[in-house]
């Protein structure tokens, strides 16, 4: 079975993304007008297409279609393989939704939503900031403390 969607107001159909950043991007377009965005993410490969909805926060939704056999891939491979795609140029649509069509999206696909990480937009598209722990030494220097007597 595929993700049931409601298409809200197409904002950007097959745009060329070089970067996360560049879908990142879209993706805010798309909350300004809207309360989410669904994404269609299309690999450059043409092996692969997913279906992401998003809020004004998070991932709530996810899949991979292939699009040779039509099987579905969900969870955690589907989030590891879209982050392995994003790192190539591919095609995106991005589409406004309301509260109503992000309700009747997670409420159609309710199966998909229990097995879907919920990742925060900020922690996908930044993966520099969140993928390499943050030292000290590589950052502002400490200062020596001062003593108030």
């Amino acid at each position: 079975m595929s993700m049931k969607t409601w298409e809200g107001v197409r904002m950007y159909e097959n745009v060329v993304c070089k970067s996360p950043e560049d879908l990142f991007l879209l993706i805010q377009e798309a909350l300004r007008i809207g309360d989410g965005a669904l994404v269609r993410v299309f690999s450059s490969s043409g092996n692969y297409y997913f279906h992401l909805l998003f809020d004004d926060e998070k991932l709530l939704l996810g899949e991979a279609r292939s699009l040779r056999t039509n099987g579905r891939i969900t969870g955690r491979p589907m989030l590891s393989m879209l982050m392995e795609v994003l790192k190539e140029p591919f095609v995106a649509d991005v589409m406004a939704l309301t509260d109503s069509d992000i309700k009747n999206t997670l409420l159609a696909n309710i199966d998909l939503y229990e097995s879907t990480p919920k990742v925060l937009l900020f922690e996908m598209f930044t993966p520099r900031l969140w993928q390499s722990p943050f030292t000290p030494e590589a950052g502002v220097k400490s200062e020596t403390s001062l003593s108030l007597e």
